[in-house]
């Protein structure tokens, strides 16, 4: 039987589009295009070398995510933050992350319990010299207790709405210290490891609560 051809335009423009969305979606997670500041298409298309279509098409993705804006004889802009926003999308995390930790707590192994520990230790460090956790290592912190509970949809839900927070969590990182964020995580991980189902939901309950009147107060400052 004769090999698909992999190799022709149509995967050659769809290689494209994946690389301008990776690209512009990071940069928009990392702050690298701040909330509300505007993509100009010919500047995303030079900065990946290839042409308009995949960038236009790329857009079209970010802006179904909810990243960005396309505003019609405008052009595009990254969403803009707002504490409307930012409580909804909390109330969201705090039900499915705390269902996910309920689910996972009885298959997290010590293993994976050190792991969370090693994290945890890495992002107070991070914290300490720079002012600011790595997205990964937090993100792996928190998917380490959460992946256990083997729910496709929990998890995959749960990641979409992670990315969204971290354009949030970054605007309330000034005002964080990593000791107090590590002591949060560890508490959260005592409670895991003594198998006390509800201590634990209540201690990742507190955690992401405290993170968003954090933000909330660094957003309306920042909008004042």
């Amino acid at each position: 039987m004769a090999r698909a051809n992999t190799n022709g335009p149509g995967n050659d423009l769809v290689s494209s589009v994946e690389l301008v969305y990776q690209r512009t979606r990071r940069a928009i997670l990392t702050g690298d295009y701040p909330p509300d500041s505007p993509l100009r298409l010919h500047e995303l298309a030079a900065l990946s070398g290839v042409s308009m279509i995949p960038v236009r098409e790329a857009l079209r993705l970010l802006k179904a995510e909810g990243f960005v804006d396309i505003i019609p004889n405008r052009g595009a802009r990254v969403a803009p933050l707002s504490v409307e926003d930012l409580h909804d999308v909390y109330r969201t995390r705090i039900v499915l992350e705390v269902e996910a930790l309920r689910q996972a707590m009885p298959r997290i192994t010590p293993a994976q319990l050190a792991n969370a520990r090693r994290l945890n230790a890495r992002l107070v460090r991070q914290f300490a010299r720079h002012g600011y956790a790595n997205y990964d290592d937090h993100r792996a912190f928190h998917f380490l207790l959460y992946e256990p509970s083997a729910s496709r949809w929990l998890l995959r839900l749960i990641g979409i709405i992670w990315d969204h927070t971290e354009r949030y969590r970054r605007q309330g990182a000034p005002f964080v210290t990593g000791e107090a964020a590590g002591e949060e995580h560890e508490r959260i991980v005592a409670a895991v490891e003594a198998g006390a189902v509800d201590r634990a939901c209540q201690a990742l309950t507190d955690h992401l609560e405290g993170a968003r009147e954090v933000i909330a107060q660094a957003l309306a400052q920042a909008q004042a």
